[in-house]
């Protein structure tokens, strides 16, 4: 089992407070006997802020063994109304911490600033006053009129606190925050009041030597419990169980323990030099010397105390606060001069003047140089980037458009096709594309958009999505263009045109009929080669609205073959031999004729390929093919 279930389970909490308590009740009974009141009380303030209301259950269950075992107290109305003493202020020190002098926001117990220090402070004296109160006016079975006593009582569960605070963000501890909200009852300040009107009488009440005043005692406590059933704030419950420590909590428990061993040492001698020179040995019982070491430290520590906050919050306004603020400003993500001013405004708000604003300043040179050496690096590369983004995107638009899965589309059909695009560069304005439009019919087109780059990309993915839409709503290809070329048209800011042919086939029949808008002349074998198909090609698509286009018609027997190209096949060229023609064209597809279709058009790009002696290409080369079977 982890630390993180372990610590949250009841069970174990409460065993835990058992044993701490245990140990701790032996201990003092060792040192310094059973006549004063009992020291393990200093850790149930440590257990209830850090593990919660179910060690103020394992405390009470060791206290009450202890009462029937060693002090043969059988009485049941002592034992439960000790035990709601117990209880109450078990429960106090876990409340106060919750619930009020919030001031910093919701926190776990910690010493990481001086607030949470002092905060500390003044709950272990509230509980102080509470427990003097209580056990004055109790039947509680210890004689603990020395109000010296819960002084003592206060500086141990202060020190151990220190301590413990520091295992618990050491080791990684998880501390038990509240986790089951109160109902409320009445408006929250009222809460609040009551706590404080109750210290305010029992100060006065330990003040002015009442504690025998039964109804104002009473008071009191009735106005404790009230605070008691105080809900929480929502946010608590949300608590992060984890203690983080600071810096600031390292420098004040070390600041701390070098005043404990100057107390120690302070009190050793004071004590000394009276045993030695006035022989109080002969006249003090080892209880009394005890008493006279632990309230003559406690005194004399409690005095250190006072300068100790003093030095602690010149400490924290001018190193950690700082330091914590100079680590935020520069956390921050700094991209322009914009963020270098705020950062400057931000460090000027460091009111120091100490190596802590030097280091600042040197941070703000750093930063403004190396924002300088950004823009300029990014000024030099922002028109390459752009270019190769603007080359993929239209990269990756293009590809995305163009069916490659040619036999999964014609199976079942009486036909095949083939098709092959392979831009210059990153990106072409070529593009073919074949689509079923009913049950008898196939699309096929082939075009080229002049121009290139994202426009020409843009253009071609429109032109293929109009001419797909239009093509399955009239049965005229006419039509179709007519549609499809006013579109274009519109918000053509670039004027860019694209040549197109667009052939619709019926699978059955072989009946075809095509529309051309200013493209090369397709290649058609209707018996025993190729020929080009002669027909006057009507104006390019995206030039001019209102354009009238021609239908045409051929027939198609079986084994009857329409090969489809771009300019970028003809055009082909090495600078030396001319351009790769159309004769050339023609001729190697009556060379493989009779091959499959993704043969010829392999054959084809192999031939344009020895032609420009394996040189760039200069245009792009889009082929499409379609055969009757």
């Amino acid at each position: 089992m982890d630390k993180m279930k372990l610590f949250n389970s009841r069970k174990f909490i409460t065993l835990i407070s058992m044993a701490v308590t245990l140990i701790v009740m032996i201990v003092s009974r060792f040192l310094f006997g059973s006549d004063i009141l009992p020291f393990e009380f200093s850790t149930l303030p440590i257990l209830s802020m850090l593990l919660g209301p179910y060690a103020v259950v394992g405390f009470i269950i060791v206290e009450i063994t202890n009462w029937i075992i060693f002090f043969n107290i059988t009485d049941v109305w002592l034992i439960l109304f000790n035990t709601t003493f117990i209880i109450l202020l078990g429960i106090l020190p876990w409340k106060l911490w919750y619930s009020v002098l919030n001031r910093r926001g919701h926190e776990l117990p910690n010493m990481n600033h001086t607030y949470s220090f002092i905060k500390t402070l003044i709950i272990l004296l509230i509980i102080v006053i509470q427990s003097y109160i209580l056990i004055n006016n109790s039947y509680f079975m210890i004689d603990a009129s020395n109000f010296g006593l819960f002084d003592s009582t206060m500086v141990m569960s202060f020190v151990s606190m220190l301590i413990v605070i520091g295992l618990f963000g050491k080791f990684k501890i998880p501390i038990y925050t509240p986790k089951i909200q109160i109902s409320q009852v009445m408006p929250l300040k009222i809460y609040d009041i009551s706590l404080l009107a109750a210290v305010i009488i029992q100060v006065f009440l330990i003040l002015s030597s009442g504690l025998n005043n039964g109804v104002l005692v009473s008071i009191s406590l009735i106005l404790t419990l009230v605070f008691l059933i105080k809900p929480y704030d929502n946010e608590v419950l949300k608590m992060d169980n984890i203690l983080k420590l600071t810096i600031f909590y390292k420098t004040c428990i070390s600041i701390f323990f070098i005043i404990l061993i100057m107390t120690a040492f302070i009190v050793l001698t004071i004590i000394g030099r009276a045993i030695f020179i006035d022989q109080l040995i002969s006249t003090a019982s080892r209880e009394e010397l005890l008493d006279l070491y632990i309230s003559s430290f406690s005194n004399i520590l409690m005095a250190f105390i006072i300068p100790m906050i003093i030095y602690m919050l010149f400490l924290e306004r001018y190193v950690v606060n700082p330091i914590n603020r100079l680590s935020n400003y520069i956390s921050q993500e700094i991209n322009t001069m914009d963020d270098v001013d705020e950062l400057k405004n931000n460090l000027k708000s460091i009111k120091v003047n100490n190596e802590i604003k030097s280091l600042s300043q040197s941070l703000v040179n750093m930063e403004k140089e190396l924002v300088d050496y950004g823009e300029d690096l990014i000024k030099l590369t922002k028109d390459q980037e752009r270019y190769e983004t603007e080359l993929k995107l239209a990269h990756d638009i293009q590809y995305s458009m163009i069916p490659t899965k040619f036999a999964e589309f014609y199976e079942g059909k009486n036909i095949t096709l083939w098709g092959s695009m392979e831009a210059a560069r990153e990106v072409g304005g070529d593009f073919y594309d074949y689509f079923q439009i009913d049950d008898d019919n196939v699309g096929f087109v082939i075009g080229d958009v002049s121009g290139k780059g994202v426009t020409a990309a843009l253009i071609m993915v429109k032109a293929m999505t109009l001419i797909q839409e239009y093509a399955k709503q009239y049965s005229d290809l006419s039509k179709v263009f007519y549609e499809v070329n006013n579109e274009l048209c519109e918000g053509n800011s670039e004027t860019l045109f694209v040549t197109c042919w667009l052939g619709r086939i019926n699978t059955k029949t072989g009946e075809v009929s095509y529309v051309n808008a200013g493209h090369n002349p397709p290649l058609v074998k209707n018996g025993d080669s190729f020929e080009y198909l002669n027909s006057s090609p009507d104006l390019v698509l995206a030039a001019m609205e209102d354009m009238p286009y021609e239908t045409h018609e051929i027939h198609l027997n079986s084994n009857d073959t329409i090969f489809l190209y771009t300019d970028g096949v003809t055009e082909a060229n090495d600078n030396y031999n001319g351009f790769y023609g159309d004769e050339r064209l023609k001729n190697i597809l009556n060379e493989h004729q009779d091959d499959e279709l993704n043969v010829i058009i392999d054959c084809v790009k192999k031939d344009i390929d020895e032609f420009c002696n394996s040189q760039e290409q200069f245009d792009d080369t889009t082929m499409i093919i379609v055969r009757m079977k």
